[in-house]
């Protein structure tokens, strides 16, 4: 009879006293063998702890079945170091690049892939950035909200092409040179800041106005824009280097409405026209009957000079880029009657109106701008302020800004719609 019958037996009851006695006796052994492995952790060969012959194939059934219980408990282990190993290099930096802005986020253009910063930027340096859009990016995924980015210049005034590349951590932005797309100074407009007669007075009559109030001496002048005065200008513009392009903020002698403003920009040798859009008016608080004309330096470009595939969604923002729309065939289309349609006021309007509910929508992208340091007043308030006054009063332009040669600043100070300005030299 073997050792396992005879354990059945002990189980059914069935044996004599002295049978049981043994078995009873093994078993405790048994037990004390596994005390004896849990403390040592290793298993010795129980042929050591029985010495009688009988034992045999007990102590074989035994062996086996640790040795198969700590192979299981290996596997086990090693199974879940795996799976932890796999979720941290290939699911963990996913997971946490959720919390924060992904500009890699991909949107389809036709036979184009874009990136969302591609997108975003494209409307952030329209709205904010004369002479210095971008549409498009690069983005390179590091895992765990970092990113590094390059964003190419497509077209140039100059000749010359200036890459801006810098990396995102988890939602905030750092340029590598962060003068390349800095927005510009607060002043560059005459427009910008400035106490104004009444609703329609011009540049001219608020100066004279202002230098009133402040009680001037006759030697005395006042000035809000960076600019100076048209007599400033003029000076100012004679001294540039005629080889050199310039980006140059026009501060136009009355504040147009838009059909106007379209007219005299057709009639201008320029083109990339960024045009800058009123975007709050006031009375003032002393009781005065004159305005205080605030503009935050936020606009559009009336006629691009270049377009780029874009895909976005035309029923919530319709007009967004306009000549950036794919055809069939998924290459742009209507690139020749953008600039033809963003001359017409209701669809400019339109437009302008769809690049600030874009960008009102991308709360990530805004917020991580608006902290960048590289922005100015750009933030979420700026952008509701100018939707509310251009739905109640429609677009009216300030000024405009636009690359070009000092020969024509000079002709553009002489004209009598532009009282001042202000040039920064391109690089």
């Amino acid at each position: 009879m073997t050792y396992r019958e005879l354990i059945e037996l002990y189980k059914a009851g069935e044996l004599e006293p002295e049978q049981q006695k043994k078995i009873e006796q093994d078993i405790e052994r048994q037990e004390a063998i596994g005390d004896y492995l849990y403390e040592k952790e290793e298993i010795p060969e129980l042929g050591d702890v029985f010495m009688e012959k009988d034992d045999t194939d007990f102590i074989k059934v035994v062996n086996r079945s640790i040795r198969s219980a700590f192979r299981k408990l290996g596997l086990a282990v090693l199974a879940v170091t795996l799976v932890l190993v796999l979720f941290i290099q290939f699911c963990l930096p996913s997971v946490v690049s959720r919390f924060y802005y992904n500009p890699a986020k991909e949107a389809k253009a036709g036979q184009s892939t874009q990136t969302q910063f591609s997108r975003d930027m494209a409307a952030y340096t329209e709205l904010f950035l004369p002479g210095k859009r971008r549409v498009s990016a690069t983005v390179e995924s590091k895992g765990y909200g970092d990113y590094n980015f390059t964003i190419p210049q497509t077209f140039s005034m100059t000749g010359t092409m200036t890459d801006v590349s810098g990396y995102i951590t988890r939602g905030k932005i750092h340029y590598y040179d962060s003068n390349v797309l800095k927005t510009p100074v607060g002043n560059s407009f005459f427009w910008n800041q400035a106490d104004a007669k009444s609703k329609t007075s011009s540049a001219s009559e608020n100066v004279a106005y202002m230098e009133k109030v402040a009680d001037l001496k006759e030697d005395e002048s006042i000035s809000t824009s960076a600019g100076g005065n048209k007599e400033d200008s003029k000076a100012y513009i004679k001294d540039l280097d005629s080889r050199k392009m310039y980006l140059a903020y026009v501060s136009l002698e009355n504040i147009m409405d838009y059909p106007s403003f379209a007219k005299y920009i057709q009639k201008q040798k320029i083109n990339e026209v960024w045009c800058g859009v009123q975007t709050n008016a006031f009375d003032s608080l002393d009781g005065d009957p004159s305005y205080t004309l605030h503009t935050s330096n936020i606009g559009f470009v009336c006629n691009p000079s270049s377009f780029s595939p874009i895909a976005w969604n035309d029923k919530k923002y319709p007009n967004l880029f306009p000549g950036c729309k794919i055809n069939k065939d998924g290459w742009i289309d209507e690139a020749d009657s953008a600039i033809k349609n963003l001359y017409k006021g209701k669809y400019a309007k339109q437009h302008f109106l769809s690049l600030l509910n874009y960008l009102t929508d991308q709360e990530k992208f805004v917020q991580m701008m608006s902290e960048s340091g590289n922005t100015g007043t750009f933030n979420a308030g700026i952008l509701a302020q100018a939707k509310s006054y251009v739905k109640k009063h429609g677009l009216h332009i300030y000024g405009y800004a636009t690359v070009t040669d000092k020969e024509t600043l000079e002709e553009l100070i002489n004209q009598k719609e532009v009282y001042s300005i202000y040039t920064e030299e391109m690089q």
